[in-house]
């Protein structure tokens, strides 16, 4: 999961921004009910999430607005937006609902600026276009806040209707951690009584997503010793990091199986110079039974 922090809502679409291109012909499967009809719309409309780095610079995201139509519109349209904390509110409401234990709720990302506040389409052109919307720095950010941008369409020219159900995109905005990231694995792993299964693998691509501010959660599969095939029976493991010793010791708990323990006889650590973790954790039977013994070492961003 890209998912950092993340809850899932049955009521709303939970889409995870990608670097790659949407194309022009978002909304052409609409053709057959759209003959001579133009709607504005957020084709990714409902909450989505867009994971922002602890770093000074500003940031921008961007995301579609799209003309639903069966052809391109003949004129210039022309969109304006604007922040909905309305919509926002509502989120909130419905997560609470659904847990009414939750003790924390979104907020408005501080300075945040809708670059393209008034957006024009040109006639014949296209039917979509991004809009940017920019976030100041995010070093100085509590972790422990849950971060978001409500967006809404407020006009459109051209006599483009506003399709109510689609005008509205939240995005949330988790705050990697300093321990987010992909991570090159090596290492050794045992599957009692099977010597294909158990042995040594490297150069494993693993994915370390913000679970807290000193937690990730290994959000990759954990592969066999014949370096391709996924470990069953255990799920993504938390790892929280104690800032208080260098090297920096850590913990580890699977919530799928509180069989996985570390094997206190070995260092389990994050050596902060090195940017790699060490751990040596089994389940099953026993530490003779099911084990790993792994070394991440960072490899880039997420």
């Amino acid at each position: 999961m890209k998912s950092k922090i993340l809850l899932a809502i049955s009521f709303l679409a939970v889409v995870f921004v990608t670097s790659s291109c949407l194309k022009d012909d978002i909304g052409i499967n609409w053709a057959d009910d759209l003959k001579g009809k133009m709607y504005a719309e957020f084709p990714s409309n409902g909450a989505n999430t867009y994971v922002i780095q602890p770093v000074a610079a500003d940031q921008v995201f961007k995301f579609l607005v799209n003309i639903a139509t069966d052809e391109l519109p003949k004129t210039d349209v022309t969109f304006t937006f604007d922040f909905d904390p309305t919509a926002m509110a509502a989120y909130n409401t419905e997560l609470k609902k659904a847990d009414p234990n939750m003790n924390w709720s979104y907020r408005m990302y501080p300075g945040a600026v809708i670059n393209d506040k008034t957006l024009t389409i040109k006639a014949d052109t296209r039917r979509n276009a991004y809009v940017h919307v920019k976030l100041p720095r995010a070093d100085t950010l509590n972790l422990e806040n849950k971060y978001m941008v409500p967006i809404t369409i407020t006009s459109v020219t051209g006599g483009v209707i506003i399709a109510a159900n689609k005008k509205t995109v939240l995005y949330r905005l988790p705050l990697a951690n300093k321990w987010e990231g992909t991570y090159k694995l090596k290492g050794w792993i045992l599957r009692e009584g099977d010597p294909v299964l158990t042995g040594h693998r490297k150069n494993i691509t693993v994915k370390l997503a913000t679970l807290g501010p000193n937690s990730v959660v290994w959000e990759s599969t954990h592969i066999w010793g014949d370096g391709a095939s996924g470990v069953g029976g255990i799920g993504n493991w938390e790892i929280t990091i104690d800032e208080s010793t260098v090297p920096n010791k850590i913990s580890l708990v699977d919530p799928a199986n509180p069989a996985v323990k570390l094997n206190p006889d070995y260092p389990n650590r994050y050596e902060p110079s090195e940017k790699t973790f060490y751990i040596d954790a089994y389940w099953g039977a026993g530490i003779n039974n099911r084990r790993e013994i792994d070394t991440l070492v960072y490899y880039g961003p997420y």
